[in-house]
């Protein structure tokens, strides 16, 4: 009886069947190479966007930045299905789980600037705290609002699409 190597509650692996070690050490292997490659690819549509955000802010008549037209393109290709969430799902949570290593440049930054911050650290420390405030804030209704929208949807009939569907 051959025992199953697929992920169990939680992301862990079942220990393969002793018989065949070297087996499966080669799927293992298969199954990294191919979520590395998944994860490349989906970060290669995620960069494509941005790139064509900053293409398209570049002859936009008014002046945004291009990270900004991008995540808006993606918004929209998302929410018009163009572009499945399946398609760009894991590039982004990698992005979202390393996060603050994109905070350091702007840390090493700042501290190089050092100088222009002594004589207006109370002015940064409400700018901070207030901006603080205001994001708390924005995020919770914004999770409030999706709630209700996906309690209504769930109402109607609509089955909202689970992790595994996506990817």
């Amino acid at each position: 009886m051959e025992q199953s190597t697929e992920p169990v509650c939680g992301g862990e692996e079942r220990m393969p069947a002793p018989a065949e070690p070297s087996t499966s050490k080669r799927k293992r292997a298969v199954h990294a190479g191919k979520r590395a490659g998944i994860l490349l690819v989906q970060l290669a549509v995620v960069v494509a966007v941005y790139a064509a955000g900053c293409a398209l802010a570049a002859v936009l008549p008014i002046s945004l930045p291009g990270n900004i037209v991008g995540m808006v393109l993606l918004l929209v290709l998302l929410g018009t299905g163009l572009l499945k969430g399946k398609h760009v799902g894991r590039a982004c949570t990698c992005l979202l789980d390393n996060m603050s290593l994109f905070f350091i440049p702007a840390g090493v930054a700042i501290m190089g600037c050092f100088s222009l911050l002594e004589g207006n650290v109370l002015k940064f420390a409400l700018v901070c705290a207030v901006t603080t405030v205001l994001v708390f804030l924005a995020t919770s209704y914004t999770v409030v609002a999706v709630s209700r929208l996906m309690a209504r949807r769930g109402a109607a009939g609509v089955e909202p699409a689970t992790a595994d569907e996506e990817g």
